[in-house]
């Protein structure tokens, strides 16, 4: 839930929650159930079909034992619906990190002042670092953030690292994968580990994606009161509040209350920021 204005939305999910959505059927798998077969044998058909797909082959306990190979102790796995700059909605697996060193660092906006998350959002390469080098940029910049994060990552072991930026395209998601180390500096973070840490990063991305399709789709499907839809659909357009209004003979004061409500729903400070979320429901 988002704790205060701007603050992102933060969804966690488990491997458990994943795995539960794998075994699901969908919902036109139901619609094929016939009397004649009845629901159990098309149902029987579908499993057996998921059962060869290699799409189960992933294993939590292999995937940590990959990670400790490798060099490494935690791996966040993050997706992340955003406008710009500005985070919206955060979707993270809660199996492979503690969630206390995470929950605060959204919460108390300390990605917003971490420069391996803007590093790696904007290059699109893998970023290697060591604790010591954020200490130092929290000593130089005073920011309390940034101080803030140095001393959650030296409180939970956090000494050295890499991270990565996935692609989501059909969910215009960026993705950001990370995994941290006890071992104190970055030197030994070479083309090997950084290979071998990319292997088990993309694996669990792939694991997690059909999961996270249905979960972010059917959050974006949003049901709206009919008034507020008309006016969103008209914002969309590029109306003025004043046309907005005329065309639906309404107040300019019902049409602001109906627009700062849309913003709120969607965590949003402007209604050009809403405009493109609304866009974006349109395209989902």
């Amino acid at each position: 839930m988002t704790l205060c204005e701007g603050t992102p939305v933060l969804d966690w999910f488990s491997h458990t929650d994943v795995l539960a959505h794998r075994v699901r059927p969908p919902s036109h798998v139901l619609d094929e159930a016939v009397p004649a077969r009845g629901d159990a044998a098309v149902l029987t058909a579908w499993r057996d079909n998921v059962g060869k797909s290699d799409l189960f082959e992933f294993d939590l306990d292999e995937c940590r034992a990959q990670m400790r190979r490798a060099g490494f102790s935690t791996l966040n796995y993050g997706a992340y619906e955003m406008i710009g700059q500005r985070l919206l909605h955060a979707h993270l697996l809660r199996d492979l990190v503690p969630v206390s060193s995470v929950q605060p660092y959204f919460e108390g906006g300390w990605h917003e002042a971490d420069p391996r998350f803007a590093s790696v959002l904007q290059s699109g390469f893998p970023v290697a670092w060591r604790l010591d080098c954020i200490e130092e940029e929290a000593q130089r910049s005073g920011d309390r953030r940034t101080r803030a994060l140095a001393a959650s990552l030296r409180a939970h072991a956090m000494n050295s690292g890499v991270i990565f930026s996935l692609s989501a395209p059909q969910l215009e998601l960026r993705v950001g994968v990370g995994l941290t180390s006890e071992m104190h500096d970055s030197d030994w973070i070479d083309d090997r580990v950084t290979g071998a840490a990319l292997a088990v990063s993309l694996s669990v991305h792939r694991f997690v994606q059909p999961f996270l399709e249905a979960r972010v789709r059917a959050r974006r499907a949003i049901t709206l009161e009919h008034e507020q839809e008309a006016v969103l659909e008209r914002l969309v357009q590029g109306l003025s509040d004043q046309e907005i209004a005329d065309a639906l003979n309404l107040s300019l004061h019902k049409v602001s209350y109906h627009i700062h409500r849309l913003e709120r729903t969607f965590n949003v400070h402007n209604r050009a920021q809403l405009a493109y979320l609304a866009a974006r429901r349109v395209r989902a």
